[in-house]
């Protein structure tokens, strides 16, 4: 089956980089900067093609969770845990969506959570967007300069973003840390009185 796409997409450049990128948004990529260098297919028709099926393929998730938030966010769990996560998302803002698109496995999630928060379509197409194109250059640049090892480069880029994700956690954790601490110190300063204080 792999063979069989990977045989239209050398031949049918345009319409099986469209459809490839509605269900599959990063190796895509890769592949069209290999093929381009190897001369199979056009890359100034190919990557808009897969800009455009990425472009889509994000959208319907982001609909998805957007037309159904109310259902979502009348449930018990989200409940539990939404407030605090809406909290962190107020810090970071929607820029996220941009950001998360390297970091392995929080696209899905990013793309859930800013739908249910009701981000407005223009702000999503933006963040979301410029997100989608940096990654879409990183990759097809990589593609296309290093496709002649290209099971070894996705492999790479695969654990590029795993490294990625988890440096992003230990910061995020760090970072909570340090905060609690300091907020742990403000709160015996102001609870530790002189003797002149004390009448």
């Amino acid at each position: 089956m792999a063979d069989l796409f990977l045989e239209l997409l050398k031949t049918h450049g345009f319409w099986a980089t469209l459809l490839w990128s509605l269900f599959e948004t990063d190796l895509i990529f890769l592949l069209i900067g290999a093929f381009a260098h190897a001369g199979y297919l056009h890359l100034y028709s190919c990557f808009p093609a897969a800009i455009l099926g990425a472009i889509l393929h994000d959208t319907v998730v982001f609909w998805l969770a957007h037309h159904r938030a109310e259902w979502v966010r009348s449930k018990a769990v989200y409940q539990k845990v939404g407030p605090k996560v809406e909290r962190i998302a107020a810090k970071v803002g929607a820029w996220e969506l941009a950001l998360c698109r390297p970091l392995y496995g929080t696209r899905y999630p990013s793309l859930l959570f800013w739908g249910l928060q009701k981000l407005s379509y223009g702000r999503f197409y933006l963040t979301n967007g410029t997100g989608l194109v940096m990654w879409a250059l990183a990759l097809t640049g990589l593609g296309y300069f290093f496709g002649d090892h290209l099971e070894t480069l996705k492999q790479q880029v695969f654990r590029f973003q795993q490294w990625l994700l988890a440096a992003v956690v230990l910061l995020i954790i760090g970072f909570v840390i340090v905060r609690n601490l300091q907020k742990k110190r403000r709160a015996r300063r102001v609870d530790v009185r002189t003797p002149e204080d004390v009448v």
